[in-house]
């Protein structure tokens, strides 16, 4: 387990994660400009957070799709 930490206005928050899934989680954080060293706003972490949602609704789309495509 790995400990993820960051500020969000002026708090910091700490969350305990499986390695593999913390530095997926972190370098996720690192390409939308969430900063683990300084503090981060609300309306920016709701974006990443939206956008993840996107990115697993999508997949589940697909999956859906290609498992209809198999029971032809």
């Amino acid at each position: 387990m790995q400990k993820v930490s960051f500020p969000i206005n002026g708090k910091r928050y700490e969350v305990e994660l499986e390695n593999d899934f913390a530095m997926f989680v972190m370098d996720k954080l690192r390409e939308n400009g969430i900063s683990s060293d300084r503090d981060n706003n609300v309306p920016k972490l709701l974006n990443i957070y939206l956008k993840s949602l996107k990115e697993n609704f999508d997949t589940k789309r697909e999956i859906e799709e290609l498992l209809l495509k198999i029971r032809i």
